[in-house]
């Protein structure tokens, strides 16, 4: 049975609900989420501001500016509650060389399945 739209807009609020801090990782964060985390260039975690309601099922938070080092090359973000680690999505690789600014929307979409 598939998930009606206002069912699948409340699980894509509640994911959202959970965390809305992000971290930038050189490799596999791992279970704790402390592994291979951007160090140097003003790096620092930052946080998305999700809307008040999700779309057909998709909620799309703001950009996050992560200023990294030149040669880094960030293949994971990290999502956090305060200190409790959420997970890590193996985003698409992104590198920066010389130091700039790596830009990623968060975005999580249900789809009832």
């Amino acid at each position: 049975m598939a998930a009606t739209t206002a069912e699948r807009n409340a699980h894509a609020e509640y994911w959202a609900s959970r965390g809305n801090t992000y971290s930038a990782h050189t490799g596999d964060p791992g279970a704790a989420g402390t592994s291979n985390e951007v160090v140097g260039g003003g790096y620092s975690r930052q946080n998305t501001t999700w809307p008040g309601s999700a779309t057909a099922g998709t909620i799309t938070g703001s950009q996050l500016t992560f200023p990294v080092p030149g040669g880094t090359n960030v293949t994971h973000l990290g999502r956090w509650n305060g200190s409790t680690f959420l997970g890590s999505i193996d985003s698409p690789d992104a590198s920066v060389s010389p130091a700039g600014e790596i830009k990623p929307t968060p975005s999580y979409t249900y789809n009832g399945d």
